[in-house]
C-alpha cells in the first residue's frame, strides 16, 4: 500500500531467467513497463499518483523458469526540489555501476550538476563534471556550426555543390548542395549502413578513410536531393571534410583555433585517433547475459561524431547561444534554420540541431548513441538556460530521462505537462 505522491525504486535481479517488470496501479491500470538486460538487475521505479495498493507483476520471459530475487530499496515522498527529482529518478545509478552525468545551465553559468556513477567501473573513477564523454551525434551542431562560421567568411556557398570543394566525389545524376548535407536531405546512404554492408563491425577501428572509400563507390542516391529527410551521418563526415579542404587545416585543428580554445573549452577535442590518450575518460558499458560488459568504441572518424568533452564544456558551448561570442548572433540564428523540402514542407531538422516545442517553450536539442554512449544537449532560449546529458550505459533511456529532468527545472514555464489523475471518491 502506497501513500499519494510517493516515490518506489526496487531491483529484480535476474539471477537464471530474464523477466519483465510491470507496475499497476490500485484501479489496475498498468502505469510502467521495464524489460531491459537479460540477466542482473533489472531496476524499476514509479511514483504513485493515487493512495492505495498498487502491484508489482514478475514475469518470466516466454514462461521460462528460472532464479530471481526481488528488492524494494526506496520508498519515500516525491521529491519537492529538482535536485532531489533528478536524484530519485538516477536511483539506479551508483559507485558500481557506470551512470551519467547531468547539468543545467541558466543565464550562461551551470546552476545544478551532478555525477552519478562511474566513469571507469575498472578503476572505480566517478562521473563528474569534468569527466570527458565521447557525446556521439551531438557533435553534428559543431560541425554545422564550423561551416557556418566559413560560410559566413565568404569561403564556402551552402548552396554550391559539394563536388566544387571534394572533386574526388561521384558525380550523381543530381546536384548535391553543401545546405542538402547539413539538413539530412542530400539522399547520400548512411555510412555506417554502408559499413555493415561491406562485413565491417561497430566494435572495429573504422577510420575516416575507410568510410570516405566506401562513399565514393556510391553508385545512385536514396531519392532526389532535397525531396526527402532522411538522417545521414554521411552528410556530416563529409562536411568535416569541406571544412578542411577550404581552410587549407585538419578539421581538428581549425575546430580547436576557431571554436573551441575561443570558447576555453580546454577539456574538448576532435578524437580522430582511437589509441590518442584521454585522461579520467568515460568509457561505455552494455549488459550482457553474463553482466555488466565494456561496449568497445574504436572511432578515428570525424564530423558526425567522435567529439570528446565535458559537461563544464558544454555549458561554455550552450552559454554562446546567447552571447554568439564566437561566430557571432548572426551564425547562432543560421544554426537554427530548419530545413525545406523541394515541395516547400518545413522540416523540424536545422544544422546539426533539431527544432521544435517543448510544452510551449522552443527547443533546440540534439541527441547521440554510439556503443554504450547516450548523450542529450538541449537549450531553450526563451529561458536562456539548457540541460546537459552524458551517460555511458547503453541501458540508459535517454528521451524519458530528458523529459523528466525537463520539467523538473523548467517545468513552471512549461504549459500541459501530463500529471496522472488522482483519485476520485
Amino acid at each position: 500500500h502506497l501513500a499519494e505522491q510517493q516515490f518506489v525504486f526496487g531491483d529484480a535481479f535476474q539471477i537464471s531467467v530474464d523477466l519483465k517488470v510491470s507496475i499497476y496501479d490500485p484501479h489496475g491500470n498498468k502505469i510502467a513497463t521495464f524489460d531491459r538486460p537479460a540477466r542482473g538487475s533489472e531496476t524499476f521505479q514509479f511514483s504513485s499518483s493515487i493512495a492505495g495498493k498498487h502491484q508489482i507483476k514478475v514475469t518470466p520471459y516466454k514462461g521460462a523458469q528460472g532464479d530471481y530475487s526481488i528488492e524494494l530499496i526506496k520508498m519515500e515522498p516525491i521529491a519537492d526540489t529538482p535536485s532531489g527529482k533528478v536524484s530519485q529518478l538516477m536511483s539506479a545509478f551508483n559507485d558500481k555501476t557506470p551512470g551519467a552525468v547531468i547539468a543545467i545551465v541558466r543565464n550562461g553559468k551551470l546552476t545544478y550538476s551532478q555525477g552519478f556513477g562511474l566513469a571507469n567501473v575498472e578503476y572505480d573513477i566517478p562521473n563528474s563534471i569534468t569527466t570527458p564523454y565521447h557525446i556521439a551525434s551531438v557533435s553534428k551542431q559543431f560541425t554545422a556550426f564550423a561551416i557556418i562560421m566559413l560560410a559566413n567568411e565568404g569561403k564556402l556557398s551552402f548552396d554550391q555543390d559539394i563536388r566544387a570543394y571534394l572533386p574526388e566525389l561521384p558525380e550523381f545524376e543530381h546536384k548535391i548542395t553543401t545546405r542538402h548535407l547539413l539538413n539530412h536531405t542530400s539522399g547520400l546512404r548512411d555510412h555506417w549502413a554502408l559499413w555493415w554492408m561491406s562485413g565491417g563491425l561497430m566494435d572495429d577501428v573504422i577510420r575516416q578513410n575507410d568510410l570516405l572509400s566506401l562513399i565514393k563507390k556510391q553508385k545512385d542516391l536514396n531519392f532526389k536531393p532535397g525531396e526527402q529527410y532522411m538522417y545521414s551521418n554521411t552528410g556530416y563526415l563529409l562536411l568535416s571534410e569541406i571544412v578542411s579542404a577550404v581552410s587549407g587545416q585538419k578539421f581538428a585543428d581549425w575546430m580547436s583555433d576557431n571554436i573551441f580554445k575561443p570558447l576555453a573549452m580546454n577539456s574538448t577535442q576532435i578524437y580522430d585517433d582511437h589509441e590518442r590518450i584521454v585522461k579520467n575518460r568515460a568509457y561505455s558499458y552494455k549488459n550482457t547475459r553474463n553482466g555488466l560488459a565494456k561496449s568497445v568504441l574504436s572511432y578515428a572518424n570525424s564530423g558526425a561524431t567522435s567529439l570528446f568533452t565535458t559537461a563544464e564544456d558544454l555549458a561554455l558551448w550552450l552559454g554562446n547561444f546567447k552571447t554568439g561570442k564566437v561566430g557571432g548572433k548572426k551564425a547562432i540564428e543560421q544554426l537554427q534554420q530548419q530545413g525545406i523540402l523541394n515541395s516547400g514542407e518545413t522540416i523540424e531538422y536545422a544544422l546539426g540541431v533539431s527544432i521544435n516545442d517543448d510544452h510551449g517553450l522552443k527547443r533546440i536539442s540534439h541527441g547521440g548513441a554510439d556503443a554504450g554512449y547516450r548523450t542529450y544537449l538541449s537549450y531553450y532560449p526563451e529561458l536562456d538556460a539548457g540541460m546537459i546529458i552524458l551517460a555511458n550505459y547503453s541501458g540508459f533511456t535517454g528521451r524519458k530521462f530528458s523529459q523528466e529532468i525537463a520539467a523538473a527545472f523548467f517545468g513552471e514555464h512549461m504549459k500541459n505537462l501530463v500529471k496522472e489523475p488522482k483519485a476520485t471518491n
